[in-house]
């Protein structure tokens, strides 16, 4: 398996080991020199970069991911250097890079309104938490938000953001899809019966009168002509003009 790191982050790199529970050496051809990294069975033992050796070789590597990854299976590691287990090793890299960024301006993964629910491969059992992690790891329900847990923990957003963010990206908490707003359904408007029957009622045209719109469209032309109203209906034209106007009449031909 080969790549490059930066399309590739070394957490998936290592997650994806862990979780296939692969033997053999991860190397990078990184611009300060050539690291190291052993694992056995999915676990990191042993770790050399420059002249760093263990635990903090594998951290300075988080904090400068650059240069192009090779790793080969069955490769044994000639010592063992790390105790800690690999999700621990990698939540204390990301803990690690995320104090030397503090105060940058960086775009997180999590937004404020997303929603972390504890996967259920329980992976939090695992790790060692910090006690502001597990303070907002108790109020992970599946239900609040980011900025539900910080206003009840009495936190700025922002420190929340951070610890959610950490731990999605280390596969402590996962997130959860909310499903979009709709507008309630209400009951269909029921008319009054009585109301209902006078809709079906057929109209008697005869008993309108001659004047019913719009079966006798031209009738109410020729009388807005000949009385000169702006009015259409036939009935209004018989009371006479339109009160301020003057009735027109027709030239005799």
């Amino acid at each position: 398996m080969t790549g490059t790191l930066g399309l590739f982050s070394l957490v998936d790199l290592f997650q994806l080991l862990s979780a296939a529970k692969r033997t053999g050496r991860l190397a990078v051809e990184h611009p300060a020199g050539l690291a190291r990294i052993y694992f056995d069975r999915g676990q990191v033992v042993h770790a050399e970069f420059g002249e760093l050796h263990g635990e903090e070789a594998v951290y300075a590597l988080f904090r400068d991911e650059r240069g192009g990854f090779e790793f080969r299976i069955g490769l044994p590691s000639p010592t063992n250097s790390i105790e800690a287990n690999t999700e621990n090793l990698v939540l204390e890299g990301v803990r690690r890079l995320d104090e030397s960024r503090r105060g940058a301006s960086e775009e997180h993964a999590v937004s404020r309104d997303a929603v972390p629910v504890v996967p259920p491969d329980g992976m939090a059992r695992n790790v060692t938490l910090t006690p502001d992690e597990q303070r907002v790891l108790a109020l992970v329900d599946g239900r609040r938000s980011v900025t539900r847990i910080a206003l009840d923990l009495g936190i700025e957003p922002e420190a929340a953001l951070l610890v959610c963010d950490r731990l999605v990206r280390t596969g402590v908490l996962k997130l959860q899809n909310r499903r979009a707003r709709t507008a309630p359904r209400y009951a269909p408007l029921q008319h009054p019966p009585s109301l209902r029957r006078r809709w079906a009622r057929p109209v008697d045209h005869q008993r309108m009168g001659e004047g019913a719109w719009p079966h006798h469209q031209a009738s109410g032309v020729q009388t807005r002509r000949r009385y000169g109203s702006t009015l259409h209906h036939p009935r209004s034209a018989r009371r006479g003009p339109v009160p301020g106007t003057r009735p027109r009449h027709s030239r005799a031909r």
